[in-house]
């Protein structure tokens, strides 16, 4: 009988563990099994816009970063699209879209462990979420005498999107792709802060490779709005470097406007901007005027074109400028009728890409660069409680900007004193 010697007898047993593990490994990649560190994923009402989901990012990445002490949790980005403020129909469909494409994610995970959902997929033939939380309102609401943080596991006042398969999994929308699969989903009513939430989801540190999902994402109120952390997360969302070319040179061509002039530049990393930065701003005044679903939803606090118009010449009589950028979802003859209300003296400049630009970035690109450019302004309007103008007014308080050229806003007609916005300031 043949002696194997010892030294092959253990590197064939290392050989043949080595495989095995490779081949589990391999297995629980085809099933959609995560090992290693957690995720969080999520989603919102899909009827929320760009620029509230941009909100929600916040503070759930506020979240995450509180979650990380409890465990390695990394916050998965849900990719854009389709939202009912891209209306175009003629650049092709705005789906699936990740957020490097408005985006620097470099600058993201400088704040807090993020993925593109598409990345999280790309090697594997399903992904698994091991528990999918969808939450609710309180069906009985609460009274302004007692407000409280809770919340509770329990049956759903309504169905949620999501449908059991005959394997006993579970399916949804889950942005257009096939590929995602839950064991279970649970409703849970909800109350309070995102903080709220911790019990719940640190129990899912004590194990690595976990996937959960929180969908209606914005029911949570931000823990630190306004806070240190708030304007660390907002800071880190900078735009993708060539969203900030385009206007740029947008800005250059039609506005005579640039960084170095304007004294709006920032350091290519956002952790190293300072407290005393001071922007002045181009030699434009920039208005957001809001139609569409605010004629009828806000009337009462939406100008008519001709007031919009006067309210836009007093500025720019006051700082003694021309140029007058508009950024607005009114049509090109809404805007035409304001042109024409503008004294010659003014000029009303729209940012009209061509249609290959408009391809390039989409209907999200677009709104970005119209809020770069109207951030670069000598003094900024925009309206009644728009998330487009928050953004704005956010991004003129990190540049640096007075607040009395910030924090303005359009006032309906007749109404010469409008109640103005809130001053949020930076907190570093």
């Amino acid at each position: 009988m043949m002696t194997i010697p010892v030294h092959l007898y253990i590197s064939f047993a290392v050989l043949v563990a080595f495989n095995v593990v490779r081949l589990q490994a391999s297995q629980a990649c085809d099933r959609g099994v995560v090992t290693g560190r957690n995720y969080l994923m999520y989603d919102l009402n899909p009827a929320e816009g760009f620029n509230l989901r941009r909100d929600v990012y916040i503070r759930i990445a506020v979240f995450v970063k509180r979650l990380q002490q409890h465990g390695d949790w990394v916050l998965v980005l849900p990719p854009w699209g389709p939202l009912p403020h891209w209306k175009s129909k003629d650049i092709g469909e705005q789906l699936k879209l990740p957020w490097k494409k408005f985006f620097n994610v470099e600058s993201l995970v400088k704040y807090v462990t993020v993925v593109e959902l598409s990345d999280l997929l790309s090697d594997k033939k399903t992904l698994l979420v091991n528990q999918l939380i969808y939450l609710q309102h309180f069906q009985d609401g609460w009274n302004d005498e007692k407000w409280e943080e809770k919340y509770k596991f329990e049956e759903c006042i309504k169905k949620p999107p999501y449908w059991e398969t005959k394997g006993g999994l579970v399916k949804g929308w889950f942005w257009g792709y096939e590929n995602i699969e839950a064991k279970n989903v649970s409703c849970l009513s909800f109350q309070g802060h995102y903080k709220k939430l911790l019990p719940i989801l640190s129990k899912h540190s004590k194990t690595s490779g976990k996937v959960v999902m929180i969908d209606r994402g914005e029911i949570p109120l931000h823990d630190d709005y306004g806070g240190v952390n708030y304007w660390k997360a907002r800071r880190s969302m900078r735009y993708s470097d060539h969203l900030y070319s385009l206007a740029n040179q947008f800005r250059r061509e039609f506005l005579e406007s640039d960084d170095e002039r304007d004294e709006t530049l920032l350091p290519s990393d956002w952790r190293d901007e300072s407290v005393e930065l001071k922007a002045r701003g181009g030699n434009y005044v920039c208005g957001h005027l809001r139609r569409q679903d605010f004629l009828y939803g806000r009337a009462s606090d939406v100008p008519s074109l001709e007031f919009a118009a006067k309210q836009l010449e007093k500025i720019a009589l006051l700082l003694d400028l021309q140029n007058i950028f508009v950024a607005s979802d009114g049509t090109n003859q809404e805007m035409e009728k304001l042109r024409s209300y503008l004294s010659p003296k003014f000029r009303l400049v729209l940012y009209l890409p061509s249609f290959e630009t408009r391809k390039e970035i989409l209907d999200g690109g677009v709104a970005i660069v119209e809020q770069i450019i109207c951030s670069r302004a000598r003094h900024f309007i925009g309206s009644f409680e728009s998330t487009f103008s928050f953004r704005i007014q956010e991004e003129r308080e990190i540049l640096g900007f007075p607040s009395n050229s910030t924090f303005n806003r359009f006032c309906a007609d007749g109404n010469n004193s409008c109640e103005q916005p809130a001053k949020w300031k930076k907190v570093m």
